[in-house]
């Protein structure tokens, strides 16, 4: 079965994002997405949640590049 998604709704947002060399917090302008995707059930709906970020974001603390807007950001809880 195909995969299609499709937009659903943006919303502008800022993002707290650490940085994976240095490990300072920073803040990034985003717009959050919500995706829909079919799924195998007809009647089972769900929607994804993306950030995309709205220019290149380099950390404040060392400079290094955190986030572009070609990249989606999806946050998964880990254990």
């Amino acid at each position: 079965m195909e995969n299609k998604r499709k937009e659903k709704l943006s919303i502008k947002a800022h993002l707290r994002m650490k940085c994976k060399s240095c490990g300072y917090w920073n803040r990034i302008e985003v717009n959050k997405l919500f995706i829909e995707q079919e799924t195998s059930e007809s009647k089972v709906k769900a929607i994804l949640l993306y950030y995309e970020p709205l220019k290149v974001e380099k950390c404040k603390n060392c400079k290094t590049i955190i986030a572009e807007p070609k990249e989606l950001i999806r946050i998964i809880k880990s254990e």
